[in-house]
């Protein structure tokens, strides 16, 4: 379990406890930001692979 998963759910106790009275997009936020994180670098590895791959033909071609 990682950083944001554990203050997920404790925003998401604190929440439910009544101790805060943040709205719950803000209690879900450390998970958005982690999702969008790890799309963006999924983005980049597909294109980083795309361009190696396209730089492998371009070279093998020559062959």
């Amino acid at each position: 379990m990682g950083f944001t998963e554990i203050l997920t759910i404790i925003f998401v106790l604190l929440k439910v406890f009544g101790v805060i009275s943040w709205s719950w997009w803000l209690v879900f936020l450390p998970e958005i930001i982690a999702a969008v994180f790890y799309i963006i670098v999924v983005i980049a590895s597909v294109m980083g692979m795309n361009k190696t791959r396209k730089s492998f033909d371009k070279h093998f071609d020559k062959f």
